[in-house]
């Protein structure tokens, strides 16, 4: 089974070529625009052009079939040319189904920028056919596809009457580009609160816990049960000094920190075992 033929030039000066293998609409439509460079950096007469590059298409088969037919194909102009060879060699529903493709994409989690990119170069490979979309068409496809959640902060501006098509396509990149650093927010914010759920203060008092939890087994669990609520004691005047020249955090209570009590990763101490913060304890670290 063949493979796909593959688009190639070195320089905008130098005739591009299409590998051996199946040629794909892609591929076609990017040799066609190399074509054109080329045409235009040599000041190839336009008589002469189709001649000039023909041998370029390397699969044997397309050789074949111009050596059979030269006479009449180096009389086109370059534009029947590529007409008639995607007749030949592109499969006949080749328009239907890149349009069918571009048609059905969502932005769905791309960013708006690559997604609008995708479905622009789709675009222009269908450049010459019915099927090709002009802007307008194409920022309504764009419009009535990007993600919910941007639809919803699109829909509360005016950009919608922005007639180019470029200018457009700018202002939903800044605001799409707002809504994923809203996202990354909120994702770290609750990362940060399943974590502070996770982790222990490390400054509290685990060995009377440890040693009560280690008592009387079911009696310990009982009496847990029926303790009233207890409420941590505010800091004092003292621990909010020591707390502040020791590097501390006046949530989690703890001396030497490298977090403040805003992005504490930790929970606030257990009121049941909290001992207020002193000199001695600073002392003992």
């Amino acid at each position: 089974m063949a493979g796909k033929g593959h688009y190639e030039q070195s320089a905008a000066h130098k005739a591009p070529i299409i590998t051996v293998g199946n040629i794909t609409p892609k591929a076609l439509r990017s040799w066609e625009m190399g074509c054109k460079q080329y045409f235009l950096h040599r000041s190839i007469d336009s008589a002469e052009q189709v001649q000039k590059i023909t041998w370029n298409l390397q699969d044997p088969r397309i050789q074949d079939w111009y050596l059979n037919n030269y006479d009449r194909i180096d009389k086109l102009t370059f534009s029947a040319f590529m007409e008639e060879v995607r007749s030949c060699w592109l499969p006949s529903d080749w328009a239907a189904i890149t349009r069918q493709k571009m048609l059905a994409s969502t932005q769905g989690n791309k960013a708006f920028s690559e997604w609008a990119i995708d479905v622009q170069t789709q675009n222009t490979i269908l450049r010459g056919t019915t099927s090709h979309l002009t802007d307008a068409s194409l920022k309504y496809h764009l419009e009535a596809h990007i993600h919910p959640n941007l639809a919803c902060e699109y829909r509360a501006t005016e950009y919608s009457t922005e007639d180019v098509l470029r200018k457009w396509i700018e202002k939903v990149r800044l605001l799409d580009e707002k809504r994923q650093r809203d996202v990354a927010k909120h994702k770290e914010a609750v990362d940060v609160a399943i974590r502070a759920v996770a982790r222990p203060a490390p400054w509290t008092s685990t060995s009377s816990s440890k040693t009560q939890s280690s008592k009387g087994g079911g009696d310990a669990v009982k009496s847990s049960t029926t303790n009233k609520f207890l409420c941590l004691p505010a800091l004092t005047m003292d621990e909010r000094k020591i707390l502040q020249d020791n590097e501390g955090c006046f949530k989690c209570r703890c001396p030497f920190q490298k977090h403040t009590s805003r992005d504490c990763p930790y929970n606030f101490p257990d009121p049941k075992t909290y001992k207020p913060l002193t000199a001695d304890d600073i002392a003992a670290k």
